[in-house]
């Protein structure tokens, strides 16, 4: 037997055209069986058009879709093997939970006495055992999520792409779902194709994430590698909260550049993305909040960029709190992490701050939309 893995999903060359505007251009990925993998980006950028290829909602202009290795080109939506939950669930009001559970294997003409056993199966799986004579309205938007997945999961589709599901619940109901379908996803072993424009979900909750913008693919990697080791500035910019700064190289090395920025600051980088950069490139420069050490006093040992900040504003928002600070020469802002010690308890508007953070944290990229 052959060890490989087992590819559920490849995408070769898939355009999409409108008229004279393009969709998505030209992209290729595959998926393998049993992965969760997201595909992330602001809206516009054609992921959606995406995903209703891949259901057969819209055809490519050109390019090819092969689930389990058969081409899906001019294959109905109905005989393809793949379901989709949309963020309206269109659950069937007039219907119980079994009867809206059982409804595509009613379709499928599958005996009664089996489409019964698998309703209270998935039922079971999905946590709602008991709940199949409920009607929906007396279901919380946490059970009627669950309702939607089961519906879509009890066909044992190759593929269940979601299109945004959770962007109508409510913040705490969108924070406890993000673990559930992580958890439902590796209990079913289904493949997950899911659509968002928000971070957070893709990273919690993915083997893999495509990050698109303007119909094509950045990057595609681990959670870990997209937020560590983005490929672009835009990923850079995108995924994670990080301070953004333009400015101009003064000096190039082979791995580092010093920059000044547009605001005054300096700062050693790490030179990021495919592009040689040297002295006088436009460049960005990206820091992440947590990345910068923040101290009440001046600390001992030097490091490669270090600023002395006062506070300009505190963003409490408990664990997640930030601080806003000014520069003391330049005026330049920067925002970092409020760091959860009795030291900062009592931080005040114009109190001094001492930041350093590492070169490794400081990630420099050519700045595409000012050219070099």
């Amino acid at each position: 037997m052959s060890n490989e893995t087992t590819i559920d999903l490849a995408c070769e060359n898939i355009s999409k055209h409108f008229s004279d505007f393009t969709a998505v251009d030209n992209i290729s990925f595959t998926i393998p069986k049993g992965s969760f993998f997201s595909i992330l980006g602001p809206s516009g950028c054609g992921k959606t058009t995406l995903l209703r290829m891949l259901a057969g909602f819209e055809q490519p202009s050109s390019g090819d879709i092969l689930i389990k290795q058969k081409s899906m080109v001019d294959v109905p939506p109905n005989k393809r093997p793949v379901n989709m939950v949309f963020q309206h669930l269109a659950l069937f009001p007039t219907m119980n939970v079994e009867e809206n559970i059982g409804y595509g294997l009613r379709r499928q003409s599958v005996p009664k006495n089996e489409i019964v056993e698998r309703v209270a199966a998935v039922l079971d799986r999905v946590g709602l055992a008991g709940s199949g004579t409920k009607r929906v309205e007396q279901l919380s938007g946490g059970q009627r999520q669950r309702i939607a997945l089961a519906r879509c999961l009890v066909l044992n589709p190759t593929l269940l792409l979601l299109d945004e599901p959770l962007g109508a619940l409510d913040l705490k109901l969108r924070e406890q779902m993000k673990i559930e379908l992580k958890l439902l996803q590796k209990e079913f072993g289904t493949t997950f194709v899911y659509i968002t424009h928000d971070q957070s979900e893709a990273l919690v909750m993915s083997d893999q994430i495509a990050v698109m913008n303007k119909g094509k693919f950045e990057q595609v990697g681990t959670p870990h590698e997209l937020y560590y080791q983005p490929a672009t500035a835009f990923v850079a910019g995108f995924v994670g909260d990080s301070n953004r700064w333009q400015g101009n190289i003064e000096s190039a090395d082979s791995a580092t550049v010093l920059v000044s920025t547009s605001d005054g600051l300096s700062f050693k980088a790490k030179i990021m993305g495919d592009e040689a950069m040297s002295a006088g490139n436009r460049v960005e420069i990206f820091v992440r909040p947590e990345a910068i050490s923040v101290n009440r006093t001046a600390p001992s040992t030097a490091t490669d960029n270090q600023l002395v900040c006062q506070v300009e504003t505190i963003l409490f928002d408990g664990a997640k709190s930030q601080i806003i600070a000014v520069e003391e020469e330049s005026g330049g802002k920067i925002t970092v992490t409020l760091p959860q010690t009795s030291d900062f308890a009592n931080l005040q508007q114009g109190d001094t701050l001492y930041l350093n953070w590492s070169t490794e944290q400081t990630l420099c990229f050519i700045d595409s939309s000012r050219g070099a």
